[in-house]
């Protein structure tokens, strides 16, 4: 199973925040960041890539009918203006 980019990147910084910063100033400051990412996620509208996915193929779908209602609709008017 992939583990969360969010996760990753937060385990990237806390881990350079470590090596460059005394244990006393990295952990308020990487606790922080945490924070604000996760209530700057929260506000954001985001959806499951799984139904992000279900929803392009839908529109896809649709668009194709549409295509092709367009193209019976256009087939229709030129027998219909024949016949004036």
């Amino acid at each position: 199973m992939q583990k969360d980019p969010v996760s990753a990147l937060l385990q990237s910084i806390k881990s350079l925040l470590d090596q460059t910063l005394p244990k006393d100033l990295a952990q308020p400051i990487s606790e922080e960041i945490e924070s604000r990412l996760q209530a700057a996620l929260k506000s954001l509208s985001l959806v499951p890539k799984q139904e992000f996915e279900t929803q392009a193929k839908l529109l896809a779908t649709l668009e194709a009918q549409i295509a092709s209602l367009e193209k019976r609709l256009a087939q229709l008017e030129d027998a219909s203006a024949a016949d004036r």
